[in-house]
């Protein structure tokens, strides 16, 4: 897969403008947001849902969007071996960042390691976390901080160097567990550049939510925990 190659005939101001629609919508949740960690709010669910709008109104980045978004791959078994060797080595390292802290946040380490769930939430928001968070998230995090974010980094940088740079933006998108969060854009990256599809990269993600909020708000004995 080529990178630049992908969005050549895109041009650099279209994606400034797109880069900074998102960035206000994205600001405008998150500022009128007043819920708990995680739960389900409804600027975040409109903010993700006008985010994912945008991204297939606007003519340049749905014909971006829609190079990377090959259904087919999903017809391959090694797709699926490459989603669980993925999913098995983030959950690993889910595992030793939380067992030991590293760079991340002490109450969430701390409500981790007692197995306390948050305040209780109801199947009804739990299914709109599902929605927010292991579906729409997902879905235009995906296509916005890996694909929108590695074409434009390109533009001026080696594609290795923006692997990188798309990582650390990730992460400080996640400040409460930003190593954590950059180690899951590398494999995020790497996902889509081995299967030549950002469709495993969206399962990745949505897996590790849903796996996330099980853990987070039940506490179930039949989930395994980080």
């Amino acid at each position: 897969m080529n990178v630049k190659k992908l969005g050549q005939d895109i041009s650099t101001t279209s994606l400034l403008i797109y880069i900074f629609a998102v960035a206000i919508i994205f600001s405008a949740g998150a500022i009128l947001n007043t819920s708990y960690y995680l739960y389900p709010n409804v600027f975040r669910i409109i903010s993700a849902f006008l985010i994912i709008l945008i991204s297939f109104l606007y003519k340049p980045t749905r014909k971006l969007y829609t190079r990377v978004l090959d259904f087919s791959v999903m017809k391959k078994i090694s797709t699926y071996f490459w989603i669980v060797l993925a999913y098995l080595l983030f959950y690993y390292l889910n595992h030793i960042f939380f067992k030991y802290g590293f760079f991340m946040n002490e109450e969430l380490v701390s409500f981790h390691s007692l197995g306390i769930r948050y305040t209780f939430i109801s199947f009804p928001e739990f299914l709109l976390y599902l929605l927010n968070s292991c579906l729409l998230i997902p879905i235009w995090e995906e296509l916005v901080n890996r694909v929108c974010a590695m074409i434009f980094l390109t533009r001026f940088i080696p594609v290795w160097s923006g692997v990188i740079v798309q990582a650390v933006i990730f992460a400080l998108l996640h400040i409460d567990k930003p190593v954590l969060t950059g180690f899951f854009a590398l494999i995020s990256f790497f996902l889509w550049y081995k299967t030549k599809s950002i469709i495993p990269s969206m399962i990745l993600h949505s897996l590790y939510n849903i796996h996330g909020g099980l853990v987070t708000f039940y506490n179930f004995d039949f989930v395994p925990r980080w």
